[in-house]
């Protein structure tokens, strides 16, 4: 069983990809005696073969080598997915609409990539510094009750919610959120039941007008997995550094102490200002090629 590891971007999203990439191959062991790792890339429709020959290129040495495998497959969101996004965000450039599309496709690898079982799921905006075998070995863990495992955050549910009285009895099953950056789960314990829930709490949105959920799919992930998620280590996902930067800032940490850097939390990302906290290391990773 390769070690698999999946990622869900658009064209936007290109060099993000392939540092985020580039961390995991540079900080990830490749003895002989190890699985391969194995990249399961999901790209909208039509740009397959754009990812491909990114990949191509800046893994040249890589791309071939039993050691590491890349696949890249397209996604089209369900009808009913597609309805509620368009719905909900109105979004009016189709590049904003492809990104509200991908951000919702990692609920489906299952069909996109159904010979996947375990699995480690990373954001774009994010640089690993840890050995994701060790991570992807903490999977023994995860059962067909408890199938998702996330790293929790300081974040009360109250405010995923427009208002909180409407989901009042998920409220009480929630004993804290996670950040669904990154994520270890496998798939072979997703079931019609798994898909059954979401659709739920999509109607449930759709019935306030689409204007309940804050948060995105963020949202849609804790509601779904709030009361059966496994705890994983705060380094696998030290988030919150796209805030403002004075917050960041606050969140300092000596990254020789954390496995994963994410910068979510807002719109600071890393590729767009050398301002950022730890914009540096993440340049570090930018493919030469």
């Amino acid at each position: 069983m390769p070690v698999d590891i999946a990622l869900s971007v658009n064209r936007t999203l290109q060099v993000p990809l392939l540092v985020v990439i580039n961390s995991i191959l540079t900080n990830t062991t490749h003895r002989t005696e190890e699985v391969p790792l194995r990249f399961n890339i999901v790209v909208p429709i039509g740009e397959s073969a754009f990812f491909e020959e990114e990949l191509k290129q800046a893994f040249s040495a890589k791309y071939d080598c039993e050691r590491v495998e890349f696949r890249v497959k397209e996604f089209t969101p369900p009808s009913y997915l597609k309805q509620y996004l368009d719905n909900k965000f109105r979004e009016k450039k189709q590049e904003r609409r492809l990104s509200r599309y991908m951000q919702y496709a990692r609920l489906f690898f299952k069909d996109v990539f159904p010979d996947i079982a375990r699995m480690i799921y990373f954001d774009a905006d994010i640089i690993v510094l840890g050995n994701v075998r060790s991570l992807f070995t903490q999977g023994n863990i995860l059962t067909s009750q408890n199938y998702l495992a996330a790293v929790p955050q300081f974040f009360p549910a109250i405010f995923y919610f427009s208002n909180p009285l409407k989901v009042f009895s998920d409220l009480r099953k929630f004993k804290s959120t996670f950040n669904s950056g990154v994520l270890l789960t496998d798939l072979s314990f997703w079931t019609d039941q798994t898909y059954k829930l979401l659709k739920h709490y999509l109607e449930l949105d759709e019935k306030n007008n689409y204007r309940l959920y804050h948060l995105g799919d963020e949202t849609v992930f804790n509601l779904m997995f709030k009361d059966t998620y496994i705890p994983l280590t705060k380094q696998w996902n030290c988030c919150g550094y796209g805030q403002a930067h004075w917050v960041a800032k606050l969140l300092w940490k000596n990254p020789e102490n954390m496995k994963a850097i994410h910068w979510s939390g807002g719109h600071h990302k890393p590729w767009q200002s050398k301002q950022v906290i730890y914009s540096d290391l993440w340049r570090s990773y930018i493919p030469t090629y």
